[in-house]
């Protein structure tokens, strides 16, 4: 049984183990950039996007030092609960609200993203909307099963989803040509600094949700070890990717392409038998954005329902999931749009909720000496 919380109750009764914690953690790092992340990154820094991941995630484990530290205060609370004790109920309220929409808009992009490449690649006489209410249904069925099938689910499919991620990348080390990473920074180093900074504002700073999920891991101490761990084969699978995109497809055809990485799984070709093995790319994508999406509608519903002040998170799942439907096709209406709002509107958005505000809330914590007698043991 979790600890009494006082005059808190959680939302979600089930409880995870610190691997598992690192596991969906890995995956939804994963998640939406296997696809986009390469190409919006060689848009910034070209041929350099690899030491851009690199950047980033050296001040990403600075963010995950930041989180840890702040969910270990309050190791029986979630980030939606413990805003409340930091700022008092209303302003509390308004910080969870504004996580909620950074949450909830991080759902609404890979539904549409995962339907848009079906509606265009795949399904191409199949109405998006079709496949988008189709993606929540799933999505909405998945969450009202919880956190501990979702993690089972994980733990099977996350050695199946890195083993046939680097078959394709063994199958394609000879089409890679070393020649296309150079010349190293041709145009010095601030393409690669920006970059770096994209890819910290995507997809690193998306792990900043996983405060609402820290404690209903048992336990924390190995859980926040996992937060590192996860995050970091996440990113490291990402530059794996990203290398592999510069040096098959070249800065050029990365470019021209929205999805890099479906196309360039294109190019296998082993003695004329072994072609076409892109669609296990979309597969391993699927996979992986499936955890994505799930674990951020998840984390939307468990937040909401903390400002409304329900008992059990739910009765929202079902409504929510039916607003989603239009909301997806509406907000997000094609691929430029995506593209121009993630380079030049999220970078500022992510910072303000992901750093400025849990920067906040770890020094108001600290001024006011906040009782840890709240933690459970860290074993």
């Amino acid at each position: 049984m979790l600890p009494n919380r006082g005059k808190f109750h959680m939302l979600e009764k089930g409880q995870i183990s610190s691997r598992q914690f690192g596991v969906i953690l890995c995956l939804y790092t994963i998640g939406n950039a296997i696809i986009y992340s390469p190409s919006q990154l060689i848009v910034l820094a070209k041929q350099d996007a690899w030491l851009s991941i690199i950047i980033g995630l050296l001040a990403g484990m600075l963010l995950i030092f930041l989180y840890s530290t702040l969910g270990g205060l309050f190791p029986n609370l979630n980030f939606a609960q413990y805003s409340e004790q930091i700022f008092g109920r209303f302003f509390g309220k308004l910080a969870a609200l504004l996580v909620l929409s950074f949450v909830y808009i991080s759902t609404l992009y890979p539904v549409w993203g995962i339907s848009d490449f079906l509606a265009t690649r795949m399904l191409s006489n199949t109405p998006i909307e079709v496949i988008i209410s189709i993606t929540i249904i799933m999505v909405t069925f998945s969450v009202i099963l919880g956190l501990e099938t979702i993690s089972r689910v994980g733990e099977i499919l996350f050695p199946w989803t890195l083993l046939f991620l680097f078959l394709v990348i063994l199958m394609l080390i000879p089409q890679m040509k070393l020649i296309h990473f150079l010349p190293i920074m041709d145009e010095g180093i601030k393409p690669t600094i920006r970059g770096g900074v994209q890819f910290l504002s995507f997809p690193l700073t998306a792990v900043f949700n996983f405060l609402m999920l820290l404690p209903y891991a048992k336990h924390v101490g190995k859980a926040k070890k996992a937060y590192y761990l996860g995050t970091l084969i996440g990113a490291a699978v990402i530059w794996i990717v990203t290398i592999a995109n510069i040096a098959v497809l070249g800065v050029p055809l990365a470019l021209a392409s929205i999805y890099p990485t479906y196309d360039m799984a294109q190019k296998i070709n082993i003695g004329d038998f072994l072609q076409r093995v892109e669609a296990i790319v979309a597969i391993i994508w699927f996979v992986t954005q499936y955890f994505y999406t799930v674990l951020n509608f998840y984390i939307t519903t468990l937040i909401l329902a903390q400002i409304l002040g329900l008992k059990e998170y739910r009765p929202l799942v079902l409504p929510l999931g039916v607003i989603t439907v239009p909301l997806a096709n509406v907000l997000i209406p094609n691929i430029p749009y995506s593209f121009t709002f993630t380079n030049q509107v999220w970078p500022a958005y992510a910072f303000t909720v992901t750093l400025l505000l849990p920067l906040l809330m770890l020094l108001i914590a600290k001024l006011r000496r906040m009782p840890k007698s709240s933690k459970k043991p860290e074993t």
